[in-house]
């Protein structure tokens, strides 16, 4: 593996980490509440799906033969990362409401 690779590894490792964690954290905030927070807070859900979902794309975008030769690598690899920044902010914002 090369250098670039073992940095997406990393990047995705950050990020599944992040996610898993504050969706954790937001069950255990929440469970003695009668509504999830993810029926509350539809727009934030909603955004938070999107995001996700661009950063799904993206990472199986990236790793196509013809991305990886085009000149097109970076934005597909600066959305992802974006992305994947959104969707724990997103996350954040559905812990701690006053942020949002």
């Amino acid at each position: 593996m090369d250098n670039q690779s073992l940095v997406n590894v990393a990047r995705h490792g950050v990020f599944f980490l992040l996610v898993d964690t504050m969706n954790k954290q937001i069950q255990v905030k929440y469970q003695s509440t009668p509504s999830s927070p993810y029926d509350t807070h539809k727009m934030v859900t909603s955004a938070f799906l999107v995001a996700l979902f661009l950063y799904a794309t993206a990472s199986v975008a990236e790793v196509t033969p013809r991305i990886q030769e085009s000149v097109y690598l970076r934005l597909v690899g600066n959305t992802r990362l974006f992305a994947g920044a959104f969707a724990t902010v997103f996350l954040l914002v559905l812990l701690i409401p006053a942020w949002g």
